[in-house]
């Protein structure tokens, strides 16, 4: 039998333990424009800079960043070619706009790229667990370079929401070498421009150029871009998918002028897998784009999972809105393009300019898109056909505006022709395109619901 000093002393070394593993009370910072870096970084006495609150904080902090416009950036960090305004390696801290204040705005145009040898990135983040969500990035410059970036990431299950990159010369998001299992929801990229005949085809809304799998893009809009709306080349890893994602007015200036270029590989040169992994793309909108809507790439394999996608009025000449243009080989030095046999599109729309291009197949992969379909598509299947529609501002959770543009109109015969590919659908089966028609409710409807609420209003309470 145990004596009841050596019970004390095993009780007493068990909640030595448990309190030893507990985690430490997580921290709460804040950074304001008129805060000062000697300050607490309390709400009462805030930071100044977002690169401070960074080194304060440790892995289960949150940094909260109070509305106005930050000019404060210097340059932090540098390797042998970018200047680095905030670079971020700590991992599992969310970086939050403060809830009620005004939207804030992180200006990285002080930090000046030096001619064609130093370029500039707003934010590198090699860290992973981050979470960073609702704030502007603006101002990053490219000089003679290349490219800049906006925010460049090797870091892995981070989450971005309600971020926007805007009015400057970096392409907005880069993942890289091993990034994966990253999410970007509801994020804008726009009026990003290149500025000399280099970076402006180098000057994406979203690029995922990693090797890392489980990457996620949804909810995302790009426009005004002078490069491509979403750029997936030479994504070595698992594939990338795409949700409900737009794509307006690209190619502004001399870029590549794509919606979507899913693939890849047989282009850029390197190492490549044999076969690819294909991405996912679902319920997209490509429209007004200068070259191609969706665009396979010179991919040496299936590019993507083509479903559900939109595409208006997109590319000129050899360009189309749906471009499955493929590789046969892997080999950068021997690089022979033909049209796509690989691809699998089901329920796609296309209106004005060439349809499709480059794709060499029929049958059950390529079924049920407006082009395999004894189907008429013109002006009158749609609710509206501007366009513009798709810069409206974000509803009030960061959610994608309620639009009318390439809605299908009731009668068209868009509705109902598609095929169960697991997304959700109204009706007997998916309608074409990204927008499913809900029918309006009868009148007969509307009186009954009115008729029972006003029954329900009227009904006596009982005691």
């Amino acid at each position: 039998m145990r004596s009841p000093l050596r019970k004390v002393a095993i009780s007493l070394a068990v909640v030595l333990t448990v309190v030893a593993s507990a985690p430490a009370h997580a921290a709460t910072y804040y950074v304001a424009t008129n805060g000062s870096d000697n300050n607490a970084g309390t709400l009462a006495q805030p930071f100044t800079s977002l690169y401070h609150a960074s080194q304060a904080a440790n892995s289960g902090d949150t940094i909260y960043i109070r509305g106005g416009t930050y000019t404060n950036f210097t340059t932090t960090d540098t390797d042998f070619r970018t200047y680095y305004g905030l670079h971020l390696d700590k991992s599992n801290i969310s970086y939050l706009a403060y809830p009620g204040d005004s939207r804030p705005v992180l200006d990285f145009s002080a930090i000046e790229p030096l001619g064609s040898t130093m370029r500039v990135c707003a934010f590198w983040v090699t860290g992973s667990g981050n979470t960073f969500q609702g704030f502007d990035v603006t101002g990053v410059k490219v000089g003679d370079n290349a490219q800049s970036d906006n925010w460049r990431i090797t870091g892995n299950n981070n989450t971005w929401n309600r971020i926007v990159t805007r009015d400057d010369q970096g392409n907005g998001f880069y993942f890289y070498s091993h990034a994966g299992n990253n999410l970007v929801e509801n994020c804008d990229s726009y009026n990003l421009i290149g500025v000399n005949g280099i970076s402006a085809g180098n000057t994406d809304g979203f690029g995922c150029h990693s090797a890392g799998s489980g990457n996620v893009f949804r909810g995302c809009r790009a426009w005004a871009t002078s490069d491509d709306g979403y750029d997936s080349i030479s994504n070595s890893g698992g594939g990338v998918l795409y949700d409900h994602c737009w794509a307006y007015d690209i190619g502004r200036y001399d870029g590549n002028k794509t919606g979507f270029k899913s693939g890849g590989f047989g282009v850029s040169g390197g190492s490549f897998p044999d076969p690819p992994s294909p991405n996912t793309v679902i319920d997209c909108v490509a429209a007004n784009c200068r070259a191609n809507g969706f665009y396979a790439n010179h991919e040496p394999g299936q590019s993507a999972y083509w479903y559900n996608n939109t595409a208006y009025n997109n590319g000129s000449g050899s360009t189309s809105n749906f471009n499955m243009l493929e590789a046969e080989t892997t080999d950068p030095s021997g690089i022979t393009s033909e049209p796509g046999y690989r691809e699998i599109l089901h329920n796609n729309l296309a209106y004005l300019r060439t349809t499709v291009s480059n794709l060499n197949e029929t049958g059950d992969m390529v079924a049920n898109n407006c082009w395999t379909l004894p189907v008429t598509v013109d002006a009158s299947d749609f609710v509206s056909l501007d366009a513009s529609q798709l810069t409206l501002p974000r509803k009030a959770d960061g959610s994608l505006p309620d639009v009318t543009f390439m809605h299908l109109v009731a009668g068209s015969d868009l509705i109902d022709v598609g095929m169960d590919v697991g997304l959700t659908y109204t009706g007997s089966a998916p309608d074409l395109g990204a927008f499913e028609y809900v029918p309006e409710p009868s009148t007969s409807l509307l009186l009954a619901l009115a008729l029972l609420t006003g029954i329900i209003l009227r009904r006596p309470r009982w005691s």
